[in-house]
């Protein structure tokens, strides 16, 4: 203690005022602080003084500036340390924060007013002020002003707002503190997760887009991947079912195919993660993903959950109740329509009608129980159906441990009114963070999903089943009879009506269930003896049990007769019940080890590595067994079934996967980026000479905008120039295609008993190998005044080679065997994109709006084909050399007006013209050659897939209120509408724009029984432009007053009322058809849902 008193003594009276002006750079994460000491010294020629035993009680800094003054490095290091420091010339002395005598008397609260101003000396409204570590807190009114009551002396008021760097300061007992606030630059600052690592988004070489949770969260939505639609430039994304559970969106990637879902470093199933799990989304398209190698072929979607925070834990409440709606869907016809459209049928068939005035008129009426109108529609199903969400979240954590907890419920009802089924999901999520000491930490990630799906057995597959049904039952029938214990009978299909086949206690059941488990364990070490390198250990364990219960139940259906009192059994569905069960269980264990650097030398150069191995193990198991002849279809368990009828199967699979991985960056003062990778993947379904596949990547960034020469124009505040290369291969093909074997091929009856059979599993291919594909992109990032205009345009082209395909080669049947496939075919794609944004204040309201445009096509560079030496062959059928996406059909002239229209037709249809009527189509003979066939045929359009997509949003906030909204658009792709079909067509669609001699100019084809064969053709008749733009989402929300919530010892509350899929812009509509609806099966479809949702965000 002497000596320390005489250095502080001899300190204090050199002491005088001292300059701490100097730059110096500083990038560390969780350092120790005597390592820091030096470093600041090594840079700066500064000496720090201090007791040993003052420095033990140091807390680990993380810091990074480039070119700051030594002063505010010192005051942001010092500023949560248990000492503080006085500098005098070139030493700085370390002392001990004082601390209060116990007699000293406790400080009175205060009231601290003040104004808040921005960088250009103008009133700030809306701006947060709250007392760091409490509830305390107000916002300034629209002259910037704020007066905040109860702070202490000693507290510490924090300042923010949307777009500008938050400040702190301390109270010090001034009851008058004026803030001016500068615009953030988070955005050049933020952390963008890329492959196994995260990257500043300034020094980032890659294209990769992201989203935060706010962004998917702003309306509730049972599937978390449609909400990204539109939000991403490159992301093309079709949602082509609303049904509960099997609601979400294809996606693929600039048209390349599906990608993969990589969550918390592990490939998973994303659709069943709850958005509020999730912290940000970002996808990986060009080079950036080929750090994944084998599986990144089609693009990667990289998912980070949240984490834990230091701090006082937040405890959040997300609670909303949703009605879900068809977007739209036709109606059948009323009774009399139908049996007017009959009459036609028949009529236009040269047959007589079906159905006098006098009955039709009954039928209008409605009023005769014999002549009844039943909406089959109405009465099966319902106009709105629920869904709710709940979730609860616990955030929060030390400097030495973080923690966060979710638990999360969904309840998804169906459109069905009886018993139809619907979706259950249970999330639960625990991630711990927790720092050993100052070289290891460990994490520890805990994640499981419950969910459970419900339908008819008649199922809702697209095309058929329970919406076949819903069509066929026919309006004349009634829904109930007389006698309640008899099914009434409205179609011809074998079920009865609709109402029996979509109600699961009727007809039976198909349920799934799926329990997903995952664990995982990380630890990071630092290695002491080398600065900058560390080692990292990574586990994961995850287990999946899925079970299939598929009930069918036996129902008789009755006609009756009111004049005669009579019921005739009209049909029935089997006689006893019957079981099948299914269960799978899947396993798969990743593994990785990785040393990871990351030093700075000299302040400018950045030097960052990765060298890791990667083990994947995938093992699947499946069962089926199956019983009929149910007792009783009380009792829908194996052991009522018949022990004769029982059925068995079941298989099991193993695959794996051995990858080593490295990459390289360095940065020359964040201005020169240079990015390289490297990936070796090995797949167990190639033979040991072709296993392996290389995958290299390389990528150059170049801060434009940092260059003296344009650091003088003040309008820019980042340019960057960026390309790329990047490779990546593909095995998907059958596994052990180069071996050879046989394989079981059912059971075969011989003599008095049954022999298993075995057949040749073919040739092999002992030179099957990886596909190869190589992407190359540019692309320039940039912001204007303060990001008053900010974007990204870049331009990509990707080659695709080695797609496996079989020659065309003849071979005598003796032979037993066909061709094995090889590496054939090769394709390319091509493409753009390009975001642009502003932001910014206008008075107290705060807008960012931002919309995205990309583009992607392919074209076929040699397809496995035969020789073709015909002109039109060449054009219609050759693959070789053209688009992915074409569509070929004939071209089409409308209808039939008249009988003397097609009296005097100029060229013959296949088959001849004596069936055509008025109302058929009208064909174009293109080569004039006095007859239509395929010749004919041109290019009509392209594919089903669109390859223009759009997505613009817009966030508003006002004082209290905010908005949020998004529109997604599609363009330049087609869907066949089906519903123009006019044989025994009873949809409201067709009623109202079928041709009759009234109506010449209509859309759809005259009413036959059986029209024209040629009708059915595939033309510009029926295949027709699909494109749309739709509002996606609009949320409005409300958020209760600081003021107000602060007695309540809440720290916020937010109402909210929003909706997805709210209008259509679509040319399609007069058909009733969405434009996401599968090509030709509107109407056979669980619809898309319209959704309008109540809720409340809470945060205690």
């Amino acid at each position: 203690m002497k000596l320390t008193f005489v250095i502080c003594l001899l300190f204090f009276m050199q002491a005088s005022a001292t300059s701490l002006a100097q730059k110096i750079t500083l990038h560390v994460k969780n350092l120790s602080f005597d390592r820091l000491l030096d470093e600041i010294t090594r840079q700066s020629g500064y000496h720090f003084l201090y007791e040993d035993q003052l420095l033990s009680q140091a807390k680990p800094v993380t810091i990074n500036v480039r070119d700051a003054a030594l002063g505010k490095v010192l005051n942001d290091c010092f500023a949560d340390q248990p000492f503080s420091y006085v500098a005098n010339n070139k030493n700085i002395l370390i002392v001990a924060r004082k601390k209060p005598a116990a007699n000293e008397p406790v400080s009175k609260a205060i009231t601290v007013t003040g104004v808040v101003t921005d960088e250009k000396n103008l009133p700030l409204p809306g701006v947060s002020v709250t007392v760091k570590g409490t509830t305390i807190g107000t916002v300034t009114n629209k002259d910037g002003a704020y007066s905040l009551a109860r702070v202490e002396p000693t507290a510490t008021l924090v300042f923010s707002f949307l777009g500008y760097t938050s400040k702190e300061v301390v109270v010090e007992g001034k009851t008058q503190i004026n803030v001016s606030l500068q615009p953030s630059d988070n955005k050049l600052n933020e952390v963008v997760v890329v492959g196994y690592g995260t990257q500043k988004k300034a020094t980032l070489t890659g294209s990769v887009a992201s989203v935060k949770s706010e962004d998917i969260t702003a309306a509730p939505v049972a599937s978390t991947i449609n909400s990204l639609a539109g939000r991403l430039p490159g992301l093309v994304s079709q949602q082509t079912s609303g049904q509960p559970g099997a609601d979400q969106a294809s996606i693929s990637i600039r048209g390349f195919g599906g990608a993969i879902w990589i969550v918390d470093g592990v490939e998973s199933d994303f659709n069943n993660i709850d958005p509020n799990q999730i912290e940000t989304i970002s996808i990986l398209k060009d080079g950036a993903a080929s750090i994944y190698g084998a599986r990144a072929g089609n693009g990667v979607v990289l998912v980070t959950t949240k984490r834990g925070k230091e701090g006082k834990p937040d405890i959040t409440i997300n609670s909303s109740y949703t009605l879900q709606g068809n977007t739209i869907m036709t109606d059948p016809v009323n009774s009399g329509q139908y049996a007017e459209l009959t009459n036609l049928f028949y009529a236009n068939q040269g047959k007589p009608a079906q159905y006098t005035q006098e009955q039709i008129d009954k039928f209008y009426a409605g009023n005769d129980p014999a002549y009844p109108n039943t909406d089959w529609k109405k009465i099966a199903m319902r106009t709105w159906a629920p869904q709710t969400q709940q979730n609860l979240s616990v955030r929060g954590g030390s400097d030495k441990i973080k923690y966060f907890g979710f638990i999360g419920y969904m309840d998804q009802g169906v459109v069905w009114k009886n018993n139809g089924g619907g979706y259950k999901r249970y999330n639960l999520q625990s991630n711990l963070d927790a720092k050993i000491n100052d070289d290891l930490s460990i994490q520890l990630l805990i994640s499981g999903v419950d969910e459970a799906k419900s339908e008819t057995e008649r199922r809702q597959f697209a095309g058929g089943g329970v919406w076949g049904d819903l069509w066929s039952s026919l309006p004349i029938y009634p829904s109930t009879l007389p006698d309640a214990s008899k099914n009434s009978y409205a179609n011809a299909l074998g079920v009865g009506s609709v109402l029996l086949s979509s109600d699961q206690e009727i007809f039976g059941y198909s349920k799934n269930n799926t329990q997903n488990y995952k664990g995982t364990f990380i630890a990071d070490y630092k290695i002491r003896a080398v600065e900058g390198l560390s080692a990292k250990a990574f586990i994961n364990y995850d287990k999946t049990y899925i079970t299939q219960k598929n009930f069918t139940k036996p129902y008789s259906f009755y006609t009756y007769d009111y004049s005669t009192d009579k019921y005739t059994l009209a049909g029935s569905l089997g006689t006893q019940a019957k079981l099948i069960y299914q269960t799978t269980q899947r396993r798969n264990i990743t593994s990785q080890l990785s040393l990871n650097y990351d030093k700075v030398l000299g302040g400018d150069h950045h030097i960052t590595a990765l060298a890791l191995y990667e083990l994947i193990d995938y093992n699947t198991n499946y069962i089926l067994a199956g019983r009929d002849n149910f007792l009783t279809p009380a009792v829908d368990e194996l052991f009522a079934g018949a022990v004769q009828s029982s059925q068995a199967n079941s298989y099991s699979t193993e695959m794996g996967r051995a990858s080593y991985v490295g990459r390289l960056n360095y940065s020359y003062k964040d201005k020169y980026i240079i990015e390289t990778s490297l990936r070796a993947d090995a797949s167990a379904r190639f033979p040991s000479n072709s296993r392996w596949g290389y995958f290299p990547g390389a990528a150059l960034s170049w801060r434009l905008g940092q260059e003296e020469f344009l650091k003088k124009i003040k309008s820019i505040d980042e340019l960057k120039l960026r390309m790329s290369y990047g490779s990546s291969g593909l095995d998907n093909v059958g596994d052990f295609q180069y071996l050879t074997g046989y394989q079981f091929n059912g059971q075969w009856l011989i003599g008095n008993g049954t022999q298993v059979g075995i057949v040749s599993t073919g040739l092999p291919n002992p030179n099957l190998t990886w596909q190869k594909i190589s992407i190359y992109n540019v692309a320039t990032d940039f912001s204007f005044w303060n990001r008053k205009l900010f974007g990204t345009v870049e331009a990509f082209y990707r080659t695709l080679s080695g797609i496996p395909a079989t020659r065309l080669l003849s071979l005598p049947s003796t032979f037993g065997a066909g061709l094995p496939a090889e590496n054939l075919n090769s394709q390319n794609n091509r493409g753009f994109e390009l975001n642009l944004g502003t932001s910014g204040n206008i008075g107290e309201l705060r807008y960012e709006v931002s919309a995205n445009l990309s583009w992607s096509r392919a074209k076929w560079v040699h397809y496995e084909e035969p020789v073709y030496t015909d002109a039109d062959q060449i054009r219609l059928s050759q693959v070789s050399g053209r688009w992915t996406d074409v569509t070929f059909g004939y071209v089409s002239d409308g209808l039939f007006t008249n009988q003397q229209e097609i009296d005097n037709l100029p060229f013959t249809y296949p088959g001849g013209n004596a069936a055509l009527r008025p109302g058929d189509v009208k064909y174009v003979d293109i080569n004039g050659d006095g007859k239509l066939d395929f010749r004919d045929q041109q290019q009509i359009g392209t594919s089903t897939v669109p390859n223009w997509m759009t997505g613009a949003t817009i966030n508003l906030k006002y004082k209290n209120f905010d908005l949020q909204s998004l529109l997604q658009g599609a363009f330049n792709y087609y869907s066949n509408t089906n519903l123009l079909r006019g044989s025994l067509n009873y949809s409201k669609a067709y009623y109202e724009n079928m041709w009759t001699e009234q109506n010449n100019s209509a859309n759809a084809a005259a009413p036959r029984i059986a029209g024209a064969a040629t009708n059915g053709l595939q033309s510009d008749y029926n295949f027709k432009k699909a494109s749309y733009l739709r509002l996606k989402t609009l949320a409005i929300g409300y958020s209760l007053p600081v003021a107000l919530l602060t007695k309540a010892k809440v720290r916020n509350l937010r109402l909210y009322l929003a909706g997805t899929n709210l209008f259509t812009i679509n040319p399609l509509k007069k058909y009733y058809v969405d434009p996401e609806a599968p090509s030709g099966q509107a109407g056979y479809y669980y619809p898309q849902q319209r959704t309008i949702s109540f809720g409340l965000n809470l945060t205690l």
